[in-house]
């Protein structure tokens, strides 16, 4: 097979291509192979950014913060399930039996943490607060405790005060990676009704210019069982509900592509793969012009995107997957349902968190073959009309609290549509 190599040399109004041949001796007829590079004003157009996707809960982790960045604050918020009812102890005669008539003398509440995720290396210190107004996990944010459609509360305090002080505690990173808390009777009874929205705990930290990733927290119970009362039994209650709250909440971007985020942001956009060539000289040159291009002549379609630095208080510590998924129905958004993903890989199109800080400016393609093949057919595998915008977004949504950013239409790194064409035996070279 002849394979022309076409390598990009500037883009501006058309592209300008700079072909080689790689074997002059091939006879005429075989298959070309070339690489287009089109700009973003002969294949895009529409591109909006939409946030509000998931909730902080669909973690199940949580973030801490003071001013971290010089803006970020955030705080967990953690109910806990139900109080066992029941354990098993030896009476008098050293026989096991079950008791359900448990007194709760007081508990360790112990919150655990990524080590990695967080940003401090050395000791910090947080609070442990017990809510005092009702809140709801999956809606819950910085100035509301419950924002649903049919009620909507702000906190009496923004940030989700405000609480019970219930003491603070020190985490040494070095030492594990886990911080306690002691807890008296009274608390525990407080916590002791799953359905009690008022009841839940707040975690703080109070160091500033940190955020720290929470993976969880459990409540280790003690137990004065009514058989035994000399001796203390320790049971656990592992949560049932955990969000984070933060403030501020940015803005969409006046101009870019955010993919990420909680709750996610998603970037749609319209894309139209050209239908024919006309053009530039270079490639009319190899390929006889007007070309009429086809679903069979694409071997590979992929947009690609110029990392940019995230504002740094949302930062990615860790590798970002992005999915690309069609949308069948514009107007309906920011509720269209999504096409199935285009990306071949089963967690997307892997980006490593370095893209969005001190390697910004990253070139990174993400596929979508299939979608401009169908483009040119004209229907899609269905046999319906082949959908003519896309959306970006994380492959899992929401991911967490960082997102990440690219260069938007308009700019020096704009995205750019990069075509792999394999021209079949009816070209004629020159």
């Amino acid at each position: 097979m002849m394979a022309v190599a076409l390598s990009l040399v500037a883009v501006v109004a058309c592209v300008e291509l700079s072909p080689t041949v790689v074997d002059q001796d091939e006879l005429p007829g075989e298959p070309i192979t070339v690489e287009l590079q089109i700009p973003w004003s002969q294949f895009g157009s529409n591109l909006e950014v939409f946030g509000g996707y998931g909730s902080p809960e669909d973690l199940g982790e949580g973030v801490v913060a003071n001013a971290f960045e010089g803006t970020l604050n955030a705080r967990t918020l953690l109910r806990f399930g139900p109080f066992p009812e029941e354990v098993t102890v030896r009476d008098s005669t050293g026989t096991s039996r079950p008791d359900t008539d448990l007194t709760f003398i007081g508990a360790r509440f112990v919150a655990f943490f990524d080590t990695i995720a967080s940003t401090n290396t050395g000791p910090v210190t947080l609070r442990l607060g017990s809510t005092l107004s009702e809140w709801d996990a999956a809606t819950a944010s910085w100035n509301f405790a419950i924002d649903t459609i049919n009620d909507q509360r702000a906190w009496t305090e923004p940030g989700g005060g405000p609480v019970g002080d219930l003491g603070t505690s020190v985490w040494n990173p070095i030492t594990g990676d886990s911080v306690q808390f002691m807890l008296d009777s009274a608390t525990v009874a407080g916590w002791s009704d799953p359905y009690d929205l008022t009841a839940g705990a707040r975690l703080d930290l109070i160091d500033m210019g940190l955020r720290l990733q929470v993976l969880g927290a459990r409540l280790m119970l003690q137990v004065r069982p009514s058989i035994a009362p000399d001796t203390v039994i320790e049971v656990s209650s592992l949560t049932s509900e955990v969000t984070f709250i933060y403030d501020p909440s940015p803005p969409p971007p006046p101009d870019g592509v955010r993919i990420g985020g909680a709750p996610a942001w998603r970037t749609v956009l319209d894309v139209a793969v050209p239908t024919t060539l006309t053009g530039p000289p270079e490639f009319c040159a190899v390929i006889s012009c007007p070309h009429e291009l086809n679903a069979g002549q694409v071997s590979s379609a992929a947009l690609v995107l110029t990392s940019r630095a995230t504002d740094p208080a949302f930062q990615p510590t860790d590798t970002i997957g992005l999915d690309v998924r069609p949308i069948s129905n514009r107007a309906a958004m920011p509720k269209a349902p999504l096409g199935v993903s285009l990306i071949p890989y089963p967690f997307g199109r892997q980006v490593g968190p370095l893209a969005f800080g001190a390697l910004a400016g990253e070139q990174i393609e993400v596929p979508f073959t299939l979608f401009a093949r169908n483009q040119l057919r004209g229907t899609d595998e269905d046999g319906n009309p082949a959908p003519g915008t896309l959306a970006l977004l994380s492959v899992f949504e929401p991911f967490s609290l960082a997102f990440a950013s690219f260069d938007g239409p308009g700019s020096v790194n704009e995205p750019f549509l990069r075509l792999v064409l394999t021209i079949g035996p009816s070209v004629q070279l020159p």
